[in-house]
């Protein structure tokens, strides 16, 4: 069978919500475990908690001047309000305007911002007693009404502190404000807890060069209601199919391969396995990521994060082989990061869409709609076999084990650092 068609149908056979901790999340790790022990290596799989909870109600009510119920998501990791709820008023801040925010201490603030760490530092100092916050797009039928459910991440509560937070349907927070809803009561019960959550681990030892360890990556969790197709199954397929091929052609170099869990709640996979993999690190000269790939209209690009003139050598590579590749140097918000963090020279290899030719994040990630497609998807699969090829075969690895000044700036800004 044709790589990319073998791939395409595993992309297709694990195109389910993936969410961190959760069951399926589980079933798919296991399941590439036994894809990987079919090809003949031994797997492991690496679990490690994370920070989660459970919410088991979040109720919003419009009390005046108008009274109507809408359905809202509570935040995983949000306070709970006391059992009778809070009846607070409510204020439309808009991008955390200072002007909205000055006197809004004790209300129900409603933001355009997803909870970011800029945005919710902004929001805590304001000292509401609740945000709310909406997603969702005004040009998809108001039947569709997929309500994020999302979580308030450890660095935002470990910095800020925590706060009640819900979420809601782009179309009611416009109706909200409009209608001019100026009081609220809030009902939400939550509770914090940790999750398993799990990497999935192979190794191809070298032939000549076994001390010298290249790594690839690529994450296979989900967000909620998304089947998370595009983001990421599609680097998935494209790693294993990586792996098949040097399991057929024993490279010179150590290969480690890592499917990692977690990615969309900040990493956190590829964080546990730098940190429980920190000795070994040393021997690590660069790790290979593969976050997106497969619509039909797109490009493929790779972010570079190394030594200075390691986006030059990426770019001039990429071209003396044919390859159509947009190569920059800069943060790719990915798995390679932490290895990037730890001294670690690091490319990641995406596809993106063309005009809203790709999804992610909701509903739309899917093998349904058809921009996807495995003639696109073998593009990037070309792609990362040659660049990997010349990475595990080279006499001399072309590639400086240090990160630039710059680039190590970049990703102490990225980590909450500075």
């Amino acid at each position: 069978m044709e790589p990319s068609k073998r791939a395409f149908e595993l992309m297709r056979k694990l195109g389910y919500t993936r969410v961190s901790g959760s069951p399926e999340e589980l079933r798919t790790a296991e399941a590439l475990k036994a894809e990987v022990e079919a090809i003949g290596l031994p797997c492991t799989i690496e679990d490690f908690e994370v920070a989660g909870g459970e919410v088991s109600e979040a109720r919003l009510i419009v009390l005046a001047p108008y009274e109507k119920e809408y359905p809202v998501t509570g935040y995983i990791r949000s306070d709970s309000t006391p059992d009778e709820g809070l009846e607070l008023d409510f204020r439309y801040v808009e991008d955390c305007a200072p002007v909205l925010m000055q006197g809004a201490e004790g209300m129900a603030i409603m933001c355009n911002q997803r909870v970011t760490m800029k945005s919710y530092e902004k929001l805590q100092k304001a000292k509401p007693a609740a945000i709310i916050t909406f997603n969702g797009d005004m040009r998809d039928s108001r039947d569709i009404r997929d309500i994020n459910i999302c979580k308030l991440r450890e660095p935002l509560s470990d910095k800020f502190g925590y706060n009640v937070l819900i979420n809601m349907d782009v179309w009611d927070a416009a109706e909200m404000v409009e209608m001019g809803a100026e009081r609220v009561k809030l009902i939400v019960k939550s509770e914090r807890k940790n999750v398993i959550s799990h990497n999935v681990c192979t190794e191809i030892r070298g032939t000549d060069l076994p001390d010298e360890i290249i790594s690839f990556g690529a994450h296979y969790d989900s967000v909620y209601f998304s089947k998370g197709v595009y983001d990421n199954m599609s680097g998935s397929v494209i790693n294993m199919e990586v792996l098949r091929y040097f399991a057929e052609n024993p490279p010179k170099r150590t290969l480690k391969f890592n499917w990692f869990g977690s990615e969309e709640q900040g990493l956190l996979g590829s964080k546990a396995y730098t940190k429980a993999h920190e000795e070994e690190l040393k021997n690590h000269r660069l790790m290979i990521n593969v976050d997106v790939a497969g619509p039909i209209l797109g490009s493929d690009g790779c972010a570079t994060m190394g030594a200075d003139g390691f986006v030059s050598y990426v770019e001039g590579l990429m071209n003396e082989m044919g390859l159509a590749v947009n190569v920059e140097d800069h943060i790719y918000s990915s798995d390679s990061v932490p290895f990037a963090d730890n001294g670690v020279p690091a490319v990641n290899f995406v596809r993106s869409g063309a005009n809203g030719t790709a999804y992610i994040h909701n509903r739309h990630d899917n093998l349904e709609l058809g921009y996807m497609s495995e003639k696109a998807l073998n593009k990037t699969l070309h792609i990362v076999l040659e660049f990997s090829k010349r990475m595990a075969n080279s006499v001399v690895l072309p590639v400086e084990r240090k990160i630039s000044d710059s680039m190590r700036e970049a990703v102490d800004k990225y980590l909450f650092r500075k």
